[in-house]
C-alpha cells in the first residue's frame, strides 16, 4: 500500500492513499490509526459525505446520538450534515478506513493536525469553520 501523504491529527497518525488532487477532486481516501480512546470530536461536514470501513481494532461510530459497534470490514455511511463522530472502543491501537466525498480533505487535516483541542480549540474552530466542519461540543 501505497501512502501519498502522511500528517499527525491531534497527536494520531493519518495517512492519505488518495488525495483530492489525485482523484482529480472527487474523493480522498485515509486511514486514522487510533490509540484507545482516540477520536474526533462530535461533528459535522456542510462539504463532505464519509464512509468508514474499520480495518483493525475495536471502533464505535456515534450515529443520531448512539454509540454503535463497526465491527472489522463493517461499512458505515455518514452523509454531510449529519452528526458523527468514531473512537477507538477497544484496548490496542486500531485502524480506520475513511473514504472522503469529494477530494480535498487532506488540506483541513493538514492546517488542524500540528494544533491541540487542549490549548488550541479556537484556532481549530476558525480553520473548522472555513472548510464547513463544525464540532458539537457538550
Amino acid at each position: 500500500m501505497k501512502v501519498a501523504k502522511s500528517l499527525r491529527v491531534f497527536g494520531d497518525p493519518v495517512d492519505f492513499l488518495v488525495t483530492g488532487p489525485m482523484s482529480h477532486g472527487t474523493s480522498s481516501v485515509l486511514i486514522h490509526t487510533a490509540g484507545p480512546g482516540d477520536g474526533p470530536p462530535p461533528h459535522s461536514h456542510a462539504n463532505e459525505d464519509e464512509t468508514f470501513t474499520v480495518l483493525e481494532g475495536e471502533f464505535e461510530l456515534l450515529v443520531e446520538g448512539q454509540w454503535v459497534k463497526l465491527p472489522v470490514g463493517e461499512v458505515a455511511f455518514a452523509p454531510r450534515g449529519g452528526v458523527h463522530t468514531f473512537r477507538n472502543s477497544g484496548t490496542t491501537t486500531g485502524r480506520i478506513l475513511t473514504f472522503v466525498s469529494p477530494g480535498g480533505f487532506e488540506n483541513y487535516l493538514e492546517e488542524i493536525g500540528p494544533l491541540s483541542p487542549a490549548t488550541d480549540m479556537e484556532k481549530i474552530i476558525e480553520i473548522s469553520t472555513r472548510y464547513g466542519v463544525t464540532f458539537h461540543l457538550s
